[in-house]
């Protein structure tokens, strides 16, 4: 079974000159750099566009509900939010 381990790494990855597996190296944390970049930013956009209107939740009290002037605080900013977007979103004709 040993002998296999070593067979296979000899043509994996031993028969390469120092050069190439100096590029291999480099190369594969840029890829996972990359990879973890592009994860980050697709991911914050979906959170980013779910949780518009989600502003606040994790504020609660040790025994499960929100104190009454958290509440009163979330609603007033979910109208103000909501006003802010009528404002900017782009009106069409045959609506009702």
């Amino acid at each position: 079974m040993g002998e296999k381990i070593a067979s296979l790494w000899y043509r994996v990855w031993d028969h390469k000159s120092e050069k190439e597996k100096q590029r291999i190296r480099s190369l594969i944390p840029m890829l996972l750099y990359g990879a973890l970049i592009m994860y980050g930013i697709i991911y914050l956009s979906i959170l980013n566009t779910v949780n518009r209107f989600n502003h606040g939740s994790a504020v609660k009290t040790w025994w499960g509900g929100d104190k009454a002037e958290v509440v009163a605080a979330r609603n007033k900013e979910k109208t103000d939010i909501e006003a802010s977007y009528k404002g900017l979103r782009k009106r069409v004709g045959g609506g009702r």
